[in-house]
């Protein structure tokens, strides 16, 4: 077997044609190792490198290339096996090995020059990273040293590492902290290119197009399904359901999108069109066993593109939180989406103004990370079917997702938060409540966060551009007593402890007591934080930070300097 890489394995979605080549003429390579969605998710980096000048290639897994063609101003892409490649070479490390290194060489040959961007934090793609920009400083986001350890480069790569499993607290959609991360690759002047590009308000940069060979398979597909169902004269149209999830308890029940799905149909003529993976199928039968009306089944049956092409189809999407989702969400398809057990809105919502979020009402949702539910999932029968038909025929009738509140009539508003997707004033996702929950805790404080993170990044040198307006806080910050009095005593032990470790820093390495107690006073301040529900996320970003900055003691005192005074207007705003 050769141990080359096979030219199959290297593609080019949008090779460029003479003259195409932006203005600016750098080079970056992205590295996307992950999941369906999370690549999708880098789509609005790529529409920002472009918009500053640059030419943009792409490594992603070789199961989700056939997304690749979907994907805009992605000049060249390079798929890469995964685990299959010791399969591929009968197990034989040394020959994966060498096919790895074909790869970079490839890629290095291609695009000699590139800066790197790792959006994965895994031990694999950091080694990538390392082999496509022997100089580490030629990497942003997840990289490896010299001598073999793992680092973040730059406040928004720390950020997102140290908030990985803490995203309870995390106020950014992850396209965002994508795009932030991204934007430490580029120039003063690719920035200041960014921020003179127009764009309009309120705008968000979308996939290509279906192919037309995707587009007539799903014209296809529904012509059948509804002849085959006798529906063809009254069909009004299609709704798609997509009714798996990554995890069984992020899951809306089965039973609740047949119900959804057959009053659609009574009431508006809306087809519903199943959607999933093969091994999704065991949801397709369930939902078959409980529906009354008609429907038709793509589950197992579509590529990528295939899945796009059925969706441009469609009205609107019903989903889970999904790659689905964000699928529909690049091709401008209207989605209303459910999140259950630890998913939520705020950092893995549709990156589309106008789409519909819900949560359950329930004290305990979102779940945390890592721990078994002691509610025996009741949040997955919390919104009910009834509720969300209100929402979506409120929606069909008048165009707005608050139509059914205002009625006052529904049972949605005392099910579920309700959010309603939105652009603030910098160009990020934003939410907007539209049931009585925006007054909750939690709600307030994850807005106020918005405008804190954001101000402590731009005191850190990693500000965030704007369209001009600024980002501004909450006219009102409204919080609880007990709230409010539990998060101010840990800011202000958290800001007692930062006063000390300054004062501290000056004395390490005069003697070994001096360190001991700095370092002691270090994990002090991540107990506290990691203790405090409202500031686990900040204690996940102390950790990276520290582990990325110790050792250069002006540096981490320079740090501290600057989280001290950061702190203090959390502090302050509360």
């Amino acid at each position: 077997m050769k141990t080359e890489l096979s030219r199959a394995h290297i593609q080019q979605p949008h090779a460029p044609t003479p003259g195409e080549r932006p203005a600016g003429g750098g080079d970056v390579v992205i590295i996307n190792l992950t999941r369906f969605g999370d690549l999708l998710q880098s789509q609005a980096l790529v529409h920002d490198l472009r918009r500053a000048g640059l030419r943009v290639g792409l490594v992603c897994l070789e199961n989700f290339a056939s997304a690749l063609p979907l994907l805009q101003h992605v000049d060249m892409a390079w798929p890469l096996p995964g685990a299959r490649i010791m399969a591929d070479v009968e197990g034989d490390w040394r020959r994966a090995a060498l096919r790895l290194l074909a790869l970079v060489h490839e890629i290095r040959r291609s695009m000699p020059a590139a800066r790197v961007i790792n959006l994965t934090a895994t031990l694999p793609a950091r080694l990538l990273a390392r082999l496509l920009a022997p100089r580490p400083g030629e990497i942003t986001g997840f990289g490896m040293d010299a001598q073999g350890f793992g680092f973040s480069g730059g406040a928004w790569a720390s950020f997102l590492a140290g908030t990985v499993l803490r995203r309870l607290n995390t106020p950014f959609n992850l396209v965002d902290t994508f795009r932030m991360v991204g934007a430490n690759a580029m120039t003063g002047t690719e920035k200041a290119r960014l921020a003179a590009s127009s764009t309009t308000p309120g705008s968000r940069p979308g996939l290509q197009p279906p192919p037309e060979a995707a587009r007539e398979f799903a014209r296809a597909l529904l012509e059948e399904g509804t002849l085959r169902a006798g529906i063809a004269a009254s069909c009004k149209g299609f709704v798609a359901l997509q009714l798996g999830a990554s995890e069984a308890k992020r899951q809306w029940p089965a039973a609740s999108f047949a119900a959804l799905g057959d009053r659609l149909w009574r009431e508006a003529g809306l087809c519903p069109v199943l959607l999933g993976s093969r091994a999704e199928q065991p949801l397709a039968e369930e939902y078959l066993r409980a529906t009354r009306g008609p429907c038709i089944t793509a589950v197992g049956r579509t590529d990528i593109a295939q899945l796009a092409g059925l969706l441009a189809h469609c009205r609107l999407l019903v989903t889970n939180d999904t790659g689905t989702m964000h699928l529909a969400a690049g091709l401008a398809v209207p989605c209303l989406a459910i999140f259950l057990a630890t998913a939520q809105p705020w950092d893995t919502g549709p990156y589309l103004p106008g789409c519909c979020c819900l949560e359950p009402a329930m004290p305990c949702h979102p779940c945390p990370y890592g721990r078994a539910c002691p509610h025996g999932h009741a949040c997955l029968g919390r919104i009910s079917p009834e509720g969300v038909g209100d929402l979506v025929c409120g929606w069909l009738a008048t165009g707005r997702w608050d139509a059914a509140l205002e009625a006052g009539e529904s049972c949605i508003g005392r099910e579920a938060r309700v959010w309603q997707t939105e652009t603030d004033s910098c160009g990020f996702a934003a939410l907007r409540c539209l049931s009585d929950h925006g007054g909750e805790d939690r709600s307030q404080w994850l807005d106020a966060q918005r405008f804190l993170w954001r101000q402590m990044f731009d005191k850190l040198g990693e500000s965030v551009p704007s369209d001009g307006q600024g980002c501004a806080m909450p006219a009102k910050v409204v919080l609880s007593p007990s709230f409010a009095a539990a998060v101010g005593d840990a800011l202000s032990q958290a800001l007692q402890l930062l006063a000390l470790l300054e004062e501290q820093a000056g004395l390490v390495g005069k003697s070994s007591m001096a360190g001991q107690l700095f370092l002691r006073n270090c994990e002090r301040l991540q107990s506290l934080l990691d203790a405090s529900p409202a500031l686990t996320a900040l204690g996940g970003f102390w950790r990276e930070l520290r582990q990325q900055r110790g050792g250069d003691m002006a540096d981490l005192t320079q740090l501290i300097q600057c989280l001290r005074s950061a702190l203090m207007e959390w502090k302050n705003s509360i």
